[in-house]
């Protein structure tokens, strides 16, 4: 079966999971997976020298648990209408895979039709990043 997989990367609080989130609404039955529900438990989580929690490394995320995610969906995908070049519509599953690391693991490298990497001035990703949890941009 034929599938469209769409890769979203960037610096954390740069919009890829709003990004996501918006295209999923305008492309009915389009699946988003977000490499931050891959995160593995605090207690397996290394600290640097200064006892700091080392998130922003590919060895904090479970990735082997996503790829098998992803490969259940490739195995199984939600469907789609895309309009083709020629005018009439396929059927085409799409699936919209983003994440901050993602273009880190060569694994997903063949997985991509497309792949987008967002970014943001450092300001901006400051200011971002200084907001609380449950503040949405």
């Amino acid at each position: 079966m034929k599938t469209f997989v769409i890769g979203i990367g960037g610096v954390t609080n740069g919009g890829k999971t709003t990004l996501a989130k918006n295209l999923q609404k305008h492309l009915p039955n389009c699946s988003v997976i977000s490499q931050d529900d891959f995160f593995k438990p605090e207690s397996e989580i290394e600290t640097d020298k200064n006892g700091f929690l080392q998130y922003d490394v590919l060895e904090a995320l479970n990735m082997e648990k996503m790829m098998s995610t992803i490969s259940c969906w490739m195995e199984s995908p939600r469907h789609t209408l895309v309009s083709t070049a020629w005018g009439r519509a396929e059927e085409v599953p799409i699936l919209i895979i983003e994440g901050f690391l993602l273009f880190n693991y060569k694994p997903l490298d063949p997985v991509w039709n497309r792949s987008y990497f967002l970014t943001i001035p450092y300001e901006e990703c400051k200011r971002r990043r200084s907001l609380p949890r449950w503040y949405k941009i």
